[in-house]
C-alpha cells in the first residue's frame, strides 16, 4: 500500500549457512527429546522404533543401561516400604521411625540381592539391633507388632528370626570362650555359602559376630578376627559396620535424652 514495494531478501552464502545450522540444531533437539521419552519407559515397554533410529547410539546404550538397572529386582524398595506401611499403618514416634526406615532400606537391598541366603547370625544381629534401638518404646505390644511387620515386609518369618537368634545366643553363652564359638556350624555355613557365591553380607552379620563374642565372654580384638575368618568375612568391613552401629546407638541415646528434657 502507498506505493511501497515488498522486497524479497536474497539468501547470501553466509545466510544459507546460518539457516542450515539452525535447522541442524533443531534436529538435534528433536532427537534428544525422542531419547528422553524412551529412557524412562515403563518396565517391559517396547522402544519406539523411530526414536531408536534417530537418537545417537551412545544415548540408546545409556537408556538401555538405565532401564536394566531399574529392573534388577522384581521387588522394589517402594514395594517393601508399602508392604510395611500397609501392615502397620500407625504413626511411630520420630526417634524410632527414622531408624526403622533406614534399617528397612538397607536390609531390602541385602534381602533381594541375588546371592542372598538366610543365616542365623544375621538374625541374631538384627534382633540385637532392634531390641537396643527400641529400648524405652512406649508400648511393648506395639514394639512386637512393628518387629513382625518389619520382618514380614522383607518376606521373612519373624517367629523363625526370633527363635534362631535365641538359639544362637544360648549357644554363645554356653560356649564360654572363643575356641568353642569357632566350632559353631553357623560360621562354617556362612563361609561355605560365601565361597559358593550364595551369601550377601550385611551389617547384621557383623553385629551378630560381636554379640556372640559378648555373650561368650571373649571381647578381645583377636577373638573378633578369628570369628570373622571362620565365617569368611572381611575384618575391615566388620569393624567399619560395628563402628557405624555404635555411632547409631549413641545418636539414638542422645535423641532420647533430648526428648525427655523437652517433654
Amino acid at each position: 500500500p502507498g506505493g511501497s514495494k515488498l522486497r524479497h531478501r536474497r539468501r547470501t552464502p553466509q545466510r544459507r549457512t546460518h539457516f542450515w545450522k539452525q535447522r541442524t540444531k533443531m534436529s538435534c533437539v528433536s532427537a534428544s527429546a525422542a531419547t528422553c521419552r524412551v529412557a524412562p519407559g515403563v518396565r517391559g515397554q517396547r522402544f519406539n522404533k523411530r526414536a531408536a533410529t534417530v537418537a545417537p547410539r551412545a544415548h540408546n546404550r545409556r537408556a538401555l543401561a538405565i532401564q536394566a538397572a531399574v529392573d534388577l529386582n522384581a521387588v522394589t524398595l517402594a514395594d517393601t516400604k508399602r508392604k510395611f506401611v500397609e501392615s502397620y499403618p500407625f504413626p511411630i514416634p520420630s526417634i524410632w521411625s527414622v531408624a526403622v526406615n533406614e534399617l528397612l532400606a538397607n536390609q531390602h537391598f541385602v534381602r533381594y540381592n541375588t546371592r542372598y541366603s538366610y543365616s542365623k547370625l544375621s538374625s541374631l544381629g538384627f534382633v540385637s539391633v532392634y531390641d537396643q534401638l527400641f529400648e524405652g518404646f512406649p508400648s511393648d505390644e506395639e514394639k512386637a507388632k512393628i518387629f513382625d511387620c518389619f520382618v514380614e515386609a522383607l518376606d521373612e518369618d519373624p517367629e523363625k528370626c526370633r527363635k534362631d537368634a535365641a538359639e544362637l545366643a544360648k549357644f554363645a553363652k554356653e560356649a564360654g570362650g572363643v575356641d568353642a564359638l569357632l566350632a559353631s556350624p553357623v560360621l562354617a555355613d556362612i563361609k561355605s555359602n560365601g565361597e559358593a557365591n550364595k551369601f550377601a553380607y550385611s551389617r547384621y552379620d557383623a553385629i551378630g559376630l560381636f554379640r556372640m563374642l559378648e555373650l561368650g565372654g571373649a571381647t578381645e580384638p583377636a577373638a573378633l578376627e578369628k570369628l570373622a575368618d571362620a565365617a569368611g568375612l572381611n575384618l575391615k568391613k566388620v569393624n567399619g559396620d560395628l563402628s557405624m552401629y555404635k555411632g547409631l546407638l549413641s545418636k539414638l541415646a542422645a535423641a532420647k535424652e533430648l526428648q525427655k528434657e523437652i517433654f
